[in-house]
């Protein structure tokens, strides 16, 4: 009764979308693969038994990136903070309402995933510093919490 799901092997974050209620989990991998899961009770995503998207009996994520040196990929390593994008005044083109903003610390990077098509959006925004956490401000703007080199403090993406 107490286990909602299994196969997740770091769960970093999970953000729900305001309008539908739906979970989206960041899910740190180990070697080859970073994956956003939709939460899903009684789901089983298969760690430590499968990373990245595979054959049934598992869950596959919803987006997966890899872990390579190969520049035509999207490349990671650690998937961390994300947000849902939907407020009441928006600082960024119409198509990006309802959209998940997710970070990666080790690539240092901020990209969107389309939720309606499943598409995702590369080198939204780079960094070029680890960053731990995205959220969306009253304004309307991106706020990144990450390293400035001698202390870690908050950026904010948007249009000034």
């Amino acid at each position: 009764r107490s286990i909602w799901a299994l196969g997740l092997r770091n769960p970093f974050t999970f953000a729900f979308q305001p309008v539908t209620g739906r979970m989206f989990i960041n899910d740190v991998g180990q070697v080859t693969w970073e994956e956003i899961n939709d939460g899903i009770a009684g789901a089983n995503y298969g760690w430590p038994l499968r990373e990245g998207v595979g054959a049934p009996p598992y869950v596959n994520p919803i987006y997966a990136y890899g872990h390579s040196s190969n520049p035509s990929l999207v490349i990671g390593a650690a998937i961390v903070g994300a947000t849902f994008y939907g407020p009441a005044s928006s600082l960024f083109p119409a198509e990006y309402q309802g959209n998940f903003f997710f970070a990666d610390y080790e690539s240092e990077w901020v990209n969107r995933l389309d939720t309606v098509n499943g598409n995702a959006v590369y080198a939204f925004w780079n960094w070029n510093r680890a960053m731990t956490d995205v959220r969306v401000g009253p304004d309307g703007a991106l706020y990144a919490l990450g390293d400035f080199g001698t202390s870690w403090g908050v950026h904010r993406i948007g249009r000034p």
